[in-house]
């Protein structure tokens, strides 16, 4: 080969161009063990590809492309399309009633057109299919073409944020789902929450708790001003997702909360709320300890002890049952109650060692504890419990 001929791996419009879409998107396994080049020239494609947002695939919301990226690469076009045709006895084939619908996911109107030719079937998850990526051209061509749709194309074009396709939708028949402004609210995508209501789309009163969960505190705020349900629903799912500022934003402008709202911060682990939960007036009770000690949330525990939070034989049956030896030793220096549940829990989830530590430190026991362990197939601790004195 002459040296001035240009090497294969260096035509780099052909591979980006021609040759990689047919490998598709996600296949790094495959390019990254050839070299350097190659691998750098699949990185160069993979930019040029739009990767679509979330979308509903059948009944699932997960990402079409990340569930069938070999779908997505042999329907990109219509050779692709063909080329896995015919060779469809593949086991990587999509059954028959979703090749429309995989079609419609990468927005290859082209390759749709070949599909219906073929008489591959479609139905309302092709529409959405189409309208969860954005690709409008697609959905007009197969609304016009008779593809049904139904609430779900609504709902899928709003929770990724294509406004002008959920508009075209609308505009043209398509009917709401209930869980369209839900899903707007859900990603955060406020202009199309705005535009659903002023169009007629049904509110959902989980809008302020699935904004407050996640952490979308503008879509709270407007919620809240144009009147979505207001309780202690909203400190819960805050302190739930772990969203301190919404949680501050909500107590600041009256929200209610419940001793459940400290419940929810401990099981997430979060010490800082807590403590500006419980300096706020944020109620706790016996629960509060209940939770860290059955969690693991050692520092969460003691701080709560050491700052007045009550406490009952409950801390030390969850610590027991989940097996949290360390953490039952240091609540039972400091005080905390027992009782036969305590063994029994232990005994339940097949903790030997804590269980002898526990009997071994005086903590009551009955034939519950027998028949927690049988109940649970621990029959070393069935035997043992026996030979110690249990009925």
């Amino acid at each position: 080969m002459s040296s001035s001929t240009p090497l294969l791996l260096d035509q780099e419009e052909i591979w980006v161009g021609k040759i990689l879409p047919f490998l598709g998107m996600g296949q790094y396994a495959f390019t990254g063990p050839v070299n350097k080049k190659l691998n750098q020239l699949y990185k160069d494609f993979c930019a040029t590809v739009q990767k679509p947002p979330l979308v509903k695939d059948g009944k699932d919301q997960i990402s079409a492309s990340s569930t069938d990226t070999f779908h997505g690469a042999a329907f990109c076009n219509v050779a692709c399309a063909e080329y896995w045709y015919a060779d469809s006895s593949s086991s990587k084939s999509p059954s028959q009633e979703r090749v429309c619908s995989v079609i419609a996911s990468v927005g290859s109107r082209p390759a749709l057109q070949w599909a219906r030719t073929k008489n591959f079937p479609w139905d309302s998850f092709t529409c959405e299919a189409a309208a969860g990526n954005g690709h409008l051209e697609t959905l007009k061509w197969a609304h016009e073409n008779g593809c049904p749709w139904s609430g779900g194309t609504c709902e899928a074009a709003a929770g990724n944020n294509h406004l002008e396709t959920l508009k075209w939708a609308h505009e043209n028949g398509c009917p709401w789902s209930n869980e369209t402004c839900l899903a707007a609210a859900t990603y955060g995508h406020l202009e199309i929450l705005k535009w659903t209501l002023e169009h007629g789309c049904p509110w959902d009163f989980r809008i302020g708790l699935i904004a407050s969960a996640n952490g979308q505190l503008e879509i709270l705020k407007w919620a809240h001003e144009n009147g979505c349900s207001w309780n202690e629903g909203i400190t819960s799912f805050a302190a739930m997702g772990g969203n301190f500022e919404v949680l501050k934003w909500a107590h600041e402008i009256g929200c209610p909360w419940d001793a459940d709202t400290c419940v929810i911060v401990v099981r997430g682990g979060h010490l800082e709320m807590l403590k500006w939960a419980h300096e706020n007036g944020y109620p706790w009770d016996e629960q509060t300890c209940t939770e860290a000690a059955e969690h693991g949330k050692f520092e969460i525990l003691k701080w709560a002890h050491e700052n007045g939070c009550p406490w009952n034989a409950q801390t030390c049956e969850e610590a027991a049952g989940a097996g949290h030896l360390e953490i039952l030793k240091w609540a039972r220096a400091h005080g905390c109650p027992w009782d036969v549940q305590t063994c029994a829990s232990a005994a339940r989830a097949g903790h030997f060692e804590l269980l002898k530590w526990a009997r071994a430190n005086g903590c009551p026991w009955d034939r519950r504890t027998r028949k927690a362990a049988a109940f649970s197939g621990h029959d070393e601790i069935v035997e043992w419990a026996i030979a110690n004195g249990v009925a």
